[in-house]
């Protein structure tokens, strides 16, 4: 099959991109609106971008032609903390997807406990092994997209998980990943590859 680009909607492209590029890692994002609500919704197009300085990155798109409330509490307070998604938050995080109205808080309605995080004014997500405190660094529109580039000024990692020296046990976080769709990814069958490559050719 060869497709071009240029020959789909973006509907089309959306659900080409999110099938090939998998698994994605999960931000989800909590904030808090300019009336004090606290507001958390997951987001798949999102990475590390670098480490120095600490920066990450998501983006979303427009909810019926408007800024979804994320991207419009994130311009107004300027932080932000990302809860990394874990098997026992998956369907909570799943149920937050939802269109809920701006002044309904995400936290209430699926069950999941709001805690203040360290450095920022912000909620975290308390069932969440790891939060990723973050103040804006920038906004960027991409066609009808945003991309959210934040910088990390604090992280919270739950003690069971961190390996000393900043190493996280990646089989005792039990990440989610997204795919396509409502379908998900679980974290399994880790392994390690050895690179065997001749050592005389590299610099």
């Amino acid at each position: 099959m060869e497709i071009s680009s240029k020959d789909c909607n973006p509907k089309d492209l959306y659900k080409l991109m999110t099938g090939m590029i998998v698994p994605r890692p999960i931000a989800f994002v909590s904030t808090k609106s300019v009336y004090g609500v606290h507001n958390v919704a997951p987001f798949s197009f999102f990475s590390a971008v670098t480490s120095d300085p600490p920066i990450i990155m998501f983006s979303l798109g427009e909810h019926k032609g408007e800024k979804k409330d994320t991207l419009v509490n994130i311009e107004h307070h300027k932080e932000f903390t990302i809860n990394v998604v874990t098997e026992d938050i998956a369907q909570a995080m799943h149920e937050s997807a939802a269109d809920f109205a701006p002044d309904v808080s995400e936290f209430e309605e699926i069950g999941l406990t709001p805690i203040p995080a360290a450095k920022i004014d912000c909620m975290s997500v308390k069932e969440s092994p790891i939060h990723m405190e973050c103040t804006l660094e920038k906004v960027i529109g991409v066609g009808a997209n945003y991309m959210v580039l934040g910088r990390v000024v604090h992280f919270r990692i739950d003690d069971k998980l961190y390996m000393e020296p900043y190493k996280i046990n990646i089989a005792e976080l039990k990440p989610v990943g997204r795919l396509a769709g409502n379908m998900y990814s679980e974290t399994k069958n880790l392994y390690k590859l050895d690179r065997h490559v001749d050592k005389r050719k590299l610099r």
